[in-house]
């Protein structure tokens, strides 16, 4: 088997055997390939001789990994693994076959607008995100735009995104980002932010609803000149039959000055969305729709559903807990989880976002792409990193050992009692009990009257009967994924936050080893009023936040992982 010249189709990479060309570029070559020890199929991106010898692009690589490993959003991929083998550095990722937006425009031109305004909405999904995280971007453009053919979209290639605290990479040349999306202040000595993203979605938005970027010159002196200094174009006299209200959204959106834009990716979405008549606007929320019923179907119904038996899961790194203000909060049980919503200027999520119960809509198909006319292409982006290969299906959990710093984080004193309620329990309830790991006898999980913050319904419960087993354990329910993460970030927060054994980072995420590419929660672990270990995981196919404890007594924290490894 062979594809194009200078292909490594059917060779072996490491425990990689490559089955099929996906791209190539500058910086290297994409491949589907399979896992010779795990058996599972994945994209795997194999970085040139040249840049893998740079330790700039090495910086950048690992910065990627470790950005997008903080970000839990549908709208941006899991990286499985990352490291070197031979000199050469890789990145293993989920396999996603769709085709980059840039690819879409070229090939079939301007999109409808309210196709546009769909894929938009989940891109300023993703963004907001990286935002509330202080992550910016730095790059958002068509080609790191990744659309399936239902029309789901995935932002991709955080690269050279700038966290708060991270220095600029400069020395890879000339600039990464893309002349015709940039900002302004993008090519001046002005502090660069968020908005330098919201102003990229804008011109985004502009040639997927024109079909042209909204300044055109192959020269970069010309387009520099054209951001800081030309009117900004209108799409309704670029394109017959857009409605004038784009005008005015691309315009603030478009704005010279980072403070006259939209305060959020979200705003500019919601915006494009009100600009569409109110049959585009039906139209919208129904691409919308499925592409989410396509792509994210275990999230339909998975409240009540009990998980099958699987192998034992696996927990990869992550980055470290999200940046969050986090005022203190009231005393509640096993401890207190403290954190506050994004700041100010990122508040409200774009329309039917991730963590937003859509409004009812009808399915409606969006156009086919040929497959012989779409190219396929591969994403590297975000939940967990794997630092190494992991073990065989019915070991325990793997994790890569890392270097991160363990984080301390304010302790909350607390007591681990809270009043039972006496009313008999509900629909929500009798489902949390279903989903309990095994090992708690009759009786010793009682209803809480005041359920974890965000919860539908918690129980607490008294020492757990399997090996290992916590004396202490809370467990919530939640309605949707933002409630969730809010909810595990916040008693991350609380917690002397310490890596969990094996070396592995904390928090990080996990999945079962037959299904590496379903990533089923976040596990973290950490020290309740300094002394007494907790573990405490979600898991997203069922809705359900865990945190178990011990004492100094027994169990500790070796064990109570075990336990988790065993009951997860």
């Amino acid at each position: 088997m062979s594809g194009a010249p200078g292909s490594r189709v059917g060779t072996m990479f490491g425990p990689y055997e490559l089955k099929r060309a996906l791209g190539h570029g500058g910086m290297g070559e994409v491949y589907e390939a399979e896992h010779t020890v795990k058996g599972w199929t994945v994209a795997l991106k194999l970085m040139s001789e040249s840049v893998s010898s740079d330790p700039v692009f090495r910086e950048r690589m690992r910065r990627e990994a470790r950005i997008t490993g903080r970000l839990q959003e549908p709208h941006v991929v899991p990286i499985h693994d990352y490291g070197e083998i031979d000199g050469q550095m890789y990145l293993e990722m989920r396999l996603i076959e769709g085709t980059d937006l840039g690819t879409l425009l070229k090939q079939f031109g301007s999109l409808s607008p309210p196709r546009a305004v769909a894929i938009i909405t989940q891109i300023a999904s993703a963004l907001d995100a990286a935002h509330a995280a202080e992550v910016t971007h730095r790059d958002v453009k068509p080609p790191n735009i990744l659309v399936t053919r239902d029309d789901f979209a995935y932002l991709v290639d955080f690269g050279i995104a700038s966290a708060k605290t991270d220095e600029k990479l400069t020395q890879l040349g000339t600039a990464v980002g893309t002349w015709k999306y940039m900002a302004p202040e993008r090519f001046s000595n002005d502090e660069v932010d968020y908005r330098a993203d919201i102003y990229s979605l804008a011109c985004v938005l502009f040639e997927c609803l024109t079909g042209s970027p909204p300044y055109q010159s192959d020269s970069a002196g010309v387009l520099v000149s054209a951001h800081m200094l030309e009117p900004i174009p209108q799409p309704s006299a670029r394109r017959s039959g857009i409605s004038r209200a784009f005008d005015g959204v691309i315009a603030r959106g478009m704005a010279k000055k980072p403070e006259d834009r939209y305060r959020s990716a979200g705003d500019l979405a919601r915006a494009a969305h009100d600009a569409l008549t109110n049959p585009d606007q039906t139209q919208a929320v129904n691409i919308l729709r499925h592409g989410e019923e396509s792509t994210l179907p275990r999230l339909k119904g998975a409240v009540g559903a009990v998980p099958p038996v699987a192998a034992a899961p696996r927990h990869v790194p992550d980055s470290g807990p999200i940046p969050r203000a986090a005022p203190p909060a009231p005393n509640r049980a096993v401890h207190q989880p403290q954190w506050a919503g994004p700041p100010p200027q990122f508040a409200g999520p774009p329309p039917f976002g991730h963590g937003q119960p859509p409004p009812p809509r009808k399915r409606n198909p969006w156009i086919i792409v040929a497959a012989g006319a779409a190219a396929v292409v591969l994403v590297v982006a975000a939940v967990g990193i794997s630092l190494a290969v992991g073990n065989d299906d019915n070991e325990t959990p793997n994790a890569a050992t890392t270097t991160t710093t363990t984080t301390t984080t304010t302790t909350t004193t607390t007591s681990r009692t809270t009043a039972p309620s006496s009313a008999p329990p509900s629909g929500a309830a009798t489902r949390l009990l279903s989903l309990l790991p095994a090992g708690y006898p009759p009786g010793v999980c009682k209803l809480e009257g005041q359920p974890m913050p965000g919860a539908s319904v918690s129980v607490m419960c008294g020492q757990n009967t399997e090996p290992n087993g916590p004396n202490v354990g809370e467990y919530g329910l939640f309605g949707d994924l933002k409630a969730l993460q809010d909810a595990f970030n916040g008693y991350m927060q609380a917690d002397t936050t310490v890596k969990c054994p094996g070396d592995k980072a904390s928090p990080g995420t996990w999945w079962h080893n037959k299904d590496p590419n379903t990533i089923l929660g976040q596990i973290g672990c950490g020290k309740y009023k300094g002394d007494e270990p907790q573990v405490m995981w979600t898991n997203q196919q069922t809705m359900v936040l865990a945190v178990v404890g011990g004492d100094v007594q027994g169990p500790n924290l070796d064990q109570l992982y075990k336990w988790w490894a065993a009951h997860s």
